[in-house]
């Protein structure tokens, strides 16, 4: 991997890091006090948030990264091979 493609996924690695430090923060401060602790359903919902805002930067990632593939050469050999069979 090449340093300037090595900048967006240290970006994208941050931002996993602040969500998954979110939740533990959230999940600790839900689960600290016996009195006031969390329910089943409120630590599912977290945790679907957290998969769900991962599982995005996920997607946005892959996108970009598709979105920047070279695919002349590709076409080039896919023209060549069509024009061959004609």
């Amino acid at each position: 991997m090449d340093e300037t493609n090595k900048e967006p996924i240290y970006t994208e690695i941050t931002r996993i890091e602040q969500l998954i430090q979110r939740f533990k923060e959230k999940f600790i401060a839900g689960t600290i006090d016996a009195d006031h602790f969390m329910t089943i359903s409120e630590i599912e919902l977290l945790w679907g948030e957290l998969q769900n805002n991962t599982n995005n930067i996920y997607s946005e990632m892959i996108r970009k990264m598709m979105s920047e593939v070279n695919e002349s050469e590709l076409i080039r050999k896919k023209k060549d091979i069509t024009n061959l069979k004609e």
